[in-house]
């Protein structure tokens, strides 16, 4: 029995509720193949790993960058990216997560009255990695004015985002793949379904993002029908793209998803033609990545 990968993870650094070491102990008690950590805009969580962290497992860095765009969200995961590039650093220091979070706290005080303690923002904008909407999700679950995160997002999030999507700060999607690709790694639509757009629609802008540095899909997420999957799968192979999978797994923040198997077993990754790239003599590599290409 081939075993499961899982390409698709967030640790406390970005909006999930597990460090970086955690995610990869769980793979490893799982018996997962592969992990990579994507963690929202923020790499500073895989520099916390060490060599001795990684053992028995093959790990690939990673990050999601989110791509301002007037419809649907888009997000570029980066994989076997070096996460000691100096621009890229740079660049993700800018913290466009903090004025966006801003932006959601004042559109939801217009839109629905609602507001929060300076100590609770002062303690959100203040805390490690990235931060966005989920973490206003928990405010709202704590305040009573929801129950649950979908609740949270469907009710007032992205109604929220919706009034303030012109006034965000962001990277286009052309700056992103240029990241990604300037840092050594493979850039990979994350979960196109997201993009709110028909098959037509998303076959042009798959075919645009090509041309533009784009190598891979990812065709396995939690929000993917197999229908869709097999659709995108079509689209990858018609322009020669790599396919990938993973769960979006955050923890508590998600709780119906687990780890290396998404909801109640809807992802299920077994093979992907990035990893048996990066595992290939072409990339001359044993690992995925080596611990000396993180922590120089």
């Amino acid at each position: 029995m081939e075993k499961l990968m899982d390409l698709h993870t967030h640790t406390i650094y970005s909006d999930g509720d597990k460090t970086p070491k955690e995610i990869i102990a769980m793979a490893k008690e799982m018996n997962l193949s592969t992990i990579a950590i994507t963690d929202h805009d923020v790499i500073d969580g895989i520099k916390t790993l060490r060599e001795e962290d990684l053992e028995g497992i093959n790990f690939i860095p990673g990050v999601e960058l989110t791509a301002k765009v007037d419809r649907g969200r888009m997000h570029i995961l980066g994989y076997d990216i070096d996460i000691n590039d100096q621009k890229l650093n740079e660049k993700l220091h800018n913290r466009n997560d903090v004025h966006n979070f801003l932006l959601y706290v004042e559109e939801m005080k217009k839109m629905f009255n609602i507001s929060f303690s300076d100590e609770e923002i002062f303690k959100i904008t203040h805390s490690i990695g990235n931060i966005g909407r989920p973490d206003l999700a928990k405010l709202l679950i704590e305040h009573g004015y929801c129950q649950t995160v979908d609740q949270a997002f469907d009710n007032y999030l992205n109604p929220a985002m919706e009034q303030c999507r012109s006034r965000k700060k962001g990277y286009s999607k052309e700056e992103c793949i240029q990241m990604i690709l300037e840092s050594g790694g493979i850039p990979v639509l994350a979960h196109p379904i997201s993009l709110e757009m028909s098959e037509e629609e998303l076959r042009h802008e798959i075919t645009y993002l090509k041309e533009i540095g784009l190598k891979g899909i990812e065709i396995y997420h939690i929000n993917h029908s197999k229908e869709y999957t097999d659709m995108l799968e079509n689209i990858a192979r018609d322009l020669d793209l790599f396919t990938t999978g993973g769960t979006d797994y955050h923890g508590s923040v998600k709780p119906k998803v687990k780890l290396g198997t998404g909801i109640d077993g809807n992802v299920k990754v077994v093979h992907s033609t990035m990893v048996d790239y990066l595992m290939s003599e072409k990339r001359a590599k044993v690992k995925c990545m080596t611990p000396n290409k993180m922590n120089k």
